[in-house]
């Protein structure tokens, strides 16, 4: 009864993760303003994962799962022992709760209990209150606070929301439930490649109808998230998909073929609707996208600085914008951003050390992967981890933030059980 409680539990989870309900205890301040990056909080879904990891028990697995474990306890540690030098270790340590709880909720995905099927396709039904609150946004410009989401109001006239300009006109990027219309960009993209994986097991006419439903809406989504990370992680990686199979001369069920063939279509036509904000994104002219590149430029500039403070340890899980108001004093709260790198954030708050416990654990996961490359579940699993690469060199929420986090371990998490069980 308990572990059956325990899996209903879990399952819950992944239906609740793009929900950002938490409880707020304090916010740390940068040149005496509220910082997004020291936000001292616990969500709802986080308590949710930690009562099914404790409730189902001891772990089960085969040996080659159980090495990516061994490989993420190494991680964790030395994630938590660099915390102990950081000088901002009170920041730190509510970063370290959010990345236990991801910890978790890997350890949940690999577990042999865990029917991959099952939370692919809830995964898929929890975006859905996100995807329709995305299109409000978008198409009304606005949209109002929720605590049960735990989202705030957006107004397409307010500085410092997410938007796209084009013909002195601004547009609402979709946030759907989530901090930032990228991380939206990511949860769609993963939705897309859990789709395409799932395509492959459609029975019956109410399957095929729920699936080419959700094809549509993921795509056409995926477009108004302007998100230029989710779109290039995921064209990368199914481009190698589609070169996986014509390799291997495996071609995609016929059941397949109609639901990748609306999703292609809602993302052309979406791509007609909005193809001058589309082309804005990549129009270095723009106001905005000038801005946009000039910053994430000087970023790269003043990496060096950051991470020299602390080579070999780093300066501490979620210190990195504190560090550079430490560097460079008196700037508005708003210039002290992570750099948009994932794998450069983490060597400079968990030093060389941490880089290089982080690759051994991705090299543990890839490793199954590429041993079923010329097999179905293989293909998936190296697409999905493609497209998490991608997003990672472009964008820092997979380790800044927990619905990053959280990201991060289900991409994983999936990319491990495709791998296994090819």
């Amino acid at each position: 009864m308990i572990k059956k409680f325990a899996n209903l539990l879990f399952l819950a989870s992944i239906f609740f993760l793009p929900w950002q309900t938490a409880m707020i205890l304090n916010v740390a301040t940068i040149s005496g303003e509220p910082s997004q990056y020291g936000v001292f909080a616990v969500y709802v879904v986080e308590v949710m994962i930690a009562f099914a990891f404790v409730l189902r028990g001891r772990r089960q697995a085969d040996a080659r799962i159980g090495a990516t474990w061994q490989a993420l306890y190494w991680f964790v540690a030395v994630a938590f022992f660099s915390l102990t030098f950081s000088d901002v270790a009170w920041v730190g340590w509510f970063q370290m709760i959010h990345v236990v709880a991801s910890a978790m909720l890997y350890f949940l995905l690999t577990d042999e209990r865990t029917d991959m099927r099952r939370v692919c396709v809830v995964f898929l039904l929890g975006l859905i209150v996100p995807i329709l609150l995305g299109w409000f946004q978008v198409m009304g410009g606005s949209s109002p606070d929720s605590n049960l989401l735990g989202v705030a109001a957006k107004d397409a006239m307010t500085p410092g929301v997410a938007v796209v300009e084009f013909d002195e006109d601004r547009l609402l990027r979709a946030y759907g439930t989530f901090p930032h219309p990228n991380i939206f960009g990511g949860y769609v993209a993963f939705g897309i490649v859990a789709l395409a994986w799932l395509a492959r097991f459609v029975r019956g006419k109410h399957q095929l109808a729920g699936a080419l439903l959700a094809s549509g809406l993921l795509g056409a989504t995926l477009i108004v998230t302007f998100s230029r990370s989710a779109w290039l992680g995921l064209s990368v990686a199914l481009l190698l998909l589609i070169g996986l199979m014509v390799w291997q001369r495996r071609l995609p069920p016929r059941r397949a073929i109609p639901v990748m063939a609306l999703g292609l279509a809602c993302i052309l036509a979406t791509l007609v609707v909005f193809h001058s904000q589309v082309f804005s994104r990549f129009d270095t002219s723009s106001r905005l996208e000038a801005t946009s590149i000039e910053e994430r430029a000087s970023q790269y500039q003043t990496f060096g600085d950051v991470f020299w403070t602390a080579p070999l340890l780093g300066g501490g899980p979620s210190a990195y914008t504190f560090t550079l108001e430490r560097l460079d004093p008196g700037q508005p709260v708003w210039a002290y951003q992570p750099i948009h790198n994932t794998f450069l954030l983490i060597l400079a708050e968990l030093g060389v050390v941490g880089l290089l416990a982080f690759g051994f654990w991705v090299y543990r996961m890839d490793v199954i992967g590429h041993t079923h490359a010329r097999k179905p579940g293989g293909m998936f699993a190296l697409t999905i981890g493609t497209c998490l690469l991608i997003i990672g060199l472009f964008d820092h929420y997979l380790w800044s933030l927990w619905p990053g986090l959280a990201l991060s371990s289900l991409a994983l998490g999936a990319m491990v059980k495709w791998g296994s069980d090819a």
